[in-house]
């Protein structure tokens, strides 16, 4: 499922599932996703977030008091669909980015498109923008805003 991941990458993603783990959830959520995605210091969407005064462990704390997401959807993994769809997105847009490899900036971008979920809600509660953040993970890739696949 992973195939043509980066470490970081990965290491993102099992940061996600041991959230999930840890709050006693069956699936991982985009919430969970988000958290895995800003724990690592050396992603450039952990800087972006501290420089809106968010800390990673936000996401985790406030994660938890949300209502729990939808089950397992995809077959022999503990993605539910939103995660499910994030993953798809994010390929397409290493591809259109003309990566190689999928980075935690592309599956940041692709979670950012979509608009549903705990990583959604946490954003709203937290006033901050996807569109917004999706923009300054380009900028930080040295990309423009018009580069980001046209499904955002």
């Amino acid at each position: 499922m992973f195939d043509g991941y980066s470490e970081k990458a990965l290491k993102a993603i099992e940061a996600a599932k041991t959230l999930a783990e840890e709050l006693g959830d069956e699936s991982v959520a985009t919430g969970h996703l988000i958290y895995g995605l800003t724990v690592d210091e050396g992603v450039c969407l952990h800087h972006i977030f501290k420089d809106l005064s968010v800390d990673p462990d936000m996401f985790s704390g406030y994660v938890q008091s949300l209502p729990r997401e939808p089950e397992v959807t995809v077959p022999s993994a503990p993605f539910n669909r939103h995660v499910a769809t994030v993953f798809e997105r994010s390929k397409e847009t290493a591809s259109e980015l003309g990566s190689k490899e999928v980075l935690p900036e592309h599956i940041a971008i692709a979670l950012m498109s979509v608009k549903a979920g705990s990583c959604y809600e946490t954003l709203k509660e937290f006033s901050i923008e996807a569109e917004y953040v999706s923009m300054l993970i380009l900028e930080a890739m040295g990309l423009e805003a018009e580069d980001a696949p046209e499904w955002f």
